[in-house]
């Protein structure tokens, strides 16, 4: 069963925590508790913890985020709520995100870090997809699985046709479109580059989509540095395309956002 760290000083979650949630019915121990951060971190040195999460004024929390940013990069942080029913949906979230982090995989090659990596790329294709709504629930996903994207920054979203994509796409075997996306990410557009995270999706065999977000801490100083950097990039990476895998791609539009909750459906993503 998972082993739960919950760090907070506020005495009615401690409650909620220690007497409203049924441990027994779910995959977790009853969880670890600390009421500072330096606590939290004592326990983190000395226990075996699945899974953080916190509840501190954002002062007295500094300690603990810089440890967990540092010295615990791949452990899931999940939200922590102070009702019940909303913490039992938040921790059938992390249950399956832990579920994956230790499932059962033969090739040494896929490690906690590897995993959370397979996450973070399923999240933001379903965000460019328009495939979410509930912006509370992808905040809490980009936490949970460690992006350290500055959610609520200006970013910008580069729509990209490719009019050979069909063509392209029927002269490789199976699964050629999640293929060409991974290859995008891990070798052209990348993911992380000079503190901006590229995230791209192909959604059909002429579109793909690709939404730079700063990352925390490394936000450029203004929205015209954004723009130049990204630009500069996704002119590059286009042109590695071009001479690696012959493929011709345009940039049709390019728009900013105010942040990344514009991807979501406008009629639902208050």
């Amino acid at each position: 069963m998972y082993k739960l760290l919950l760090v907070t000083d506020r005495e009615d979650v401690r409650e909620m925590f220690e007497h409203q949630i049924p441990w027994q019915k779910t995959s977790f121990r009853p969880p670890f508790i600390a009421a500072t951060a330096q606590a939290g971190i004592d326990l983190l040195n000395s226990k075996a913890i699945d899974a953080v999460g916190y509840l501190l004024p954002r002062q007295d929390a500094m300690p603990l985020k810089r440890f967990l940013r540092y010295g615990r990069p791949s452990l899931p942080i999940f939200a922590v709520c102070d009702k019940a029913e909303e913490q039992k949906k938040v921790l059938s979230e992390t249950r399956a995100v832990l579920d994956r982090l230790h499932a059962d995989i033969a090739d040494d090659y896929y490690d906690e870090e590897a995993m959370l990596t397979i996450q973070r790329d399923e999240l933001v294709h379903a965000l460019l997809a328009g495939e979410l709504h509930d912006w509370e629930a992808v905040k809490r996903s980009f936490k949970l699985i460690r992006s350290h994207v500055s959610l609520d920054h200006p970013s910008i979203l580069y729509e990209i046709d490719m009019p050979q994509g069909d063509v392209y796409l029927s002269g490789h075997s199976g699964h050629a479109q999640q293929r060409l996306e991974n290859a995008l990410r891990n070798n052209f557009f990348g993911r992380y580059v000079d503190g901006i995270y590229y995230a791209s999706a192909v959604l059909t065999p002429r579109h793909i989509r690709v939404v730079c977000m700063p990352m925390h801490g490394k936000e450029p100083e203004s929205i015209d540095a954004l723009g130049a950097m990204t630009d500069a990039h996704i002119r590059d990476s286009i042109q590695k395309i071009k001479e690696y895998l012959d493929l011709d791609l345009t940039v049709t539009q390019s728009a900013w956002l105010e942040s990344v909750q514009d991807l979501l459906c406008p009629a639902q993503a208050q």
